[in-house]
């Protein structure tokens, strides 16, 4: 009788230890990210609207990417960011995220649907070493636009991921709205330290972002 008892208190006390186990490893991305040197967008700058594009199948590949729409930048990138809200915030505007870390993995995605320097890095792995890869896969890299104090995107010269010449900072055609709008963002971009890419007017790089290694850590837990 005592071995019947004790059998079925040994399984239970296995299986507990198991869902502990599980419960632990399920938050961990955050947390190896945080190690890092990572930090979760939101907790920076709580009031920044996401629009993680790569969750949804709302982007070029048609396909949902990541398994959760959280956003992540190295720490001194986020709180570089979090002066750029703070200066459209006086004038009733915030800014909208579309991408910020992306992992390596993503990338390669990425280039088997868009082998196109202009727009998508080259990725390539050398015995397990990342050697060429996107700034996003550094964490130095945002793609951003303008909301008002509703949340409404601006107009914009083209929408996310359009990759043709009316993406580039640079192009006069359009409205004359949308092209102020981009101008704006990229003004005060600059006048924290971002650089505008030259294909698209949406995607910025943080001073130094050739200092942060590239990484394949998720940024989900699922």
């Amino acid at each position: 009788m005592k071995r019947q008892t004790l059998m079925p208190l040994a399984l239970a006390a296995l299986l507990l230890l198991l869902i502990c186990a599980t419960t632990s490893l399920a938050g961990s991305a955050k947390q190896t990210l945080k190690d890092d040197g990572f930090v979760e967008v939101k907790d920076v700058i709580p009031d920044i609207v996401l629009d993680i594009r790569y969750a949804t199948p709302n982007n070029f590949t048609g396909e949902v990417v990541y398994p959760c729409a959280r956003c992540y930048l190295r720490k001194e990138v986020a709180l570089r960011l979090a002066k750029v809200q703070a200066s459209l915030r006086k004038n009733g505007l915030g800014l909208k995220i579309f991408d910020g870390y992306r992992p390596y993995q993503v990338q390669e995605r990425f280039w088997e649907l868009m082998p196109d320097e202009r727009y998508v890095a080259r990725p390539r792995m050398e015995k397990g070493v990342i050697v060429i890869g996107s700034r996003h896969n550094r964490g130095a890299a945002v793609d951003v636009s303008l909301v008002d104090s509703s949340g409404n995107e601006l107009e914009m010269p083209t929408g996310y991921d359009d990759f043709t010449p009316k993406a580039k900072p640079d192009y006069q055609g359009g409205t004359a709205g949308a092209r102020a709008n981009r101008d704006l963002l990229m003004k005060v971009m600059k006048e924290k330290g971002f650089k505008v890419y030259p294909t698209e007017w949406w995607h910025y790089d943080a001073p130094g972002w050739e200092k942060f290694k590239m990484v394949n850590l998720p940024i989900c837990d699922d």
